[in-house]
C-alpha cells in the first residue's frame, strides 16, 4: 500500500471576527483570528498518482505521476490539458473534442458528417508562447487518443481545496478575570465552517471524488505553560446555572500576576480529517489532519485569592 506523506504549510489568511460582548448570562470574549493551515496527507489508494499517459512524441517525465510534458519549438508545455486537449508536438497546437458537436450543417465539418468522426477545437502556441485559437477542425480519430483516465489523488485533492475551514471566536467564562483553582470553560462559536461536518465533490471525466471533513479534536493552548486542555468539540456556552464542571474547561494553578501585561493568552487549534472517497469503488484515496489555530490570542487574567486567618 502507498504511503506518500506530505507537508504543506498553506497561504496565513487573515479573518476578521468581531468581539462578542460579554454579559451575566453568557460572558465571553472576542478574536481577530489570523488563521495557520497544515496538512498532512496520507495516500491509501495505489495507483492513485498514476502515470496519465503518452501524449505523444517528444513527451518526458510523467515516471512519478506528475503532468507529462510535450516539447515544442524549445519549450516544454503539458501534453493534457483537463480544458485544451492533447499537445500535438507536430504544430504547437491543442486539440480538444467540441462539446457540444456542431451541427451537420456547420462548415467545421469539411464536408464530412457526425458519423465519420468528430469537430476539435484547436489553440496553439505562437514562438513566444501565446496561445492563440484556430478554426475548429474535422478528425476522423481522436488526435492524440481518448482523454488521460482520471487521477483520483488530484480530485481527492480538488475537493478538499472547494471546502472552508474558519477559524474560530474563541470564549472564555468568566471572560475577564478568572481565579486559581476554579474551571474555566472554553468554548468557541460553532458553525459549519468551524464544526462542520463539511464535504464537498469534484467531479473528473469518468468518476468523482468526496472529500468529508469531521471535527476530531480541539486543542486550547492555555498560555501558562501547561499541556492545556484538550476537547472533543466546540465546547459548550456558559449559561447561568450550568454548574462548575465545565464539558470543556481548565482550571489554572498559578496567577497570571507574573506574565506580561499580567494576563493569559489563549488560542485554540482544531484538527479536522479529511477522508476522500471515490465515487466508483468507494476506495479511499487519502486521508487528511488539517489543523486551523487562531494566531491571535484571547486574553484572560487569573487572580489567586487570599484566604484570612
Amino acid at each position: 500500500m502507498l504511503k506518500t506523506i506530505v507537508r504543506a504549510l498553506l497561504l496565513s489568511a487573515l479573518l476578521l471576527a468581531p468581539a462578542a460582548p460579554a454579559s451575566a448570562g453568557e460572558p465571553g470574549g472576542g478574536v481577530n483570528p489570523c488563521a495557520v493551515r497544515d496538512i498532512c496527507v496520507v495516500v491509501t489508494e495505489p495507483g492513485s498518482t498514476a502515470d496519465p499517459g503518452n501524449g505523444g512524441g517528444g513527451s518526458s517525465g510523467g515516471s512519478d505521476g506528475g503532468v507529462q510534458m510535450c516539447s515544442w519549438n524549445g519549450q516544454q508545455w503539458p501534453c493534457w490539458d483537463d480544458d485544451l486537449g492533447w499537445f500535438s508536438t507536430a504544430d504547437g497546437c491543442y486539440y480538444h473534442r467540441s462539446e457540444p458537436q456542431p451541427p451537420a450543417s456547420d462548415p467545421a465539418w469539411d464536408g464530412h458528417g457526425p458519423s465519420d468522426g468528430a469537430v476539435y477545437e484547436v489553440n496553439c502556441r505562437g514562438v513566444g508562447g501565446q496561445l492563440t485559437p484556430k478554426p475548429p477542425m474535422f478528425f476522423a480519430q481522436p488526435p492524440g487518443g481518448p482523454p488521460p483516465p482520471d487521477r483520483p489523488y488530484d480530485l481527492g485533492m480538488k475537493a478538499l481545496g472547494m471546502i472552508h475551514f474558519d477559524s474560530p471566536q474563541l470564549h472564555a467564562a468568566p471572560a475577564a478575570t478568572a481565579v486559581v483553582g476554579v474551571p474555566v470553560w472554553l468554548w468557541y462559536t460553532s458553525t459549519e465552517t468551524t464544526a462542520g461536518p463539511q464535504s464537498a465533490t469534484a467531479k473528473g471525466r469518468t468518476m468523482s471524488v468526496t472529500a468529508t471533513a469531521r471535527l476530531t479534536k480541539v486543542h486550547w493552548d492555555t498560555g501558562d505553560g501547561s499541556p492545556g486542555a484538550e476537547c472533543t468539540g466546540p465546547g459548550t456556552p456558559y449559561r447561568a446555572g450550568a454548574g462548575t464542571t465545565p464539558p470543556c474547561g481548565y482550571t489554572y494553578r498559578t496567577s497570571s500576576a507574573g506574565q506580561q501585561d499580567r494576563t493569559f493568552y489563549l488560542t485554540a487549534t482544531l484538527t479536522w480529517r479529511v477522508e476522500a472517497v471515490r465515487s466508483d469503488t468507494g476506495a479511499r484515496v487519502f486521508a487528511v489532519d488539517y489543523r486551523v489555530t487562531t494566531d491571535d490570542p484571547l486574553p484572560l487574567k487569573v487572580a489567586e485569592v487570599q484566604a484570612l486567618n
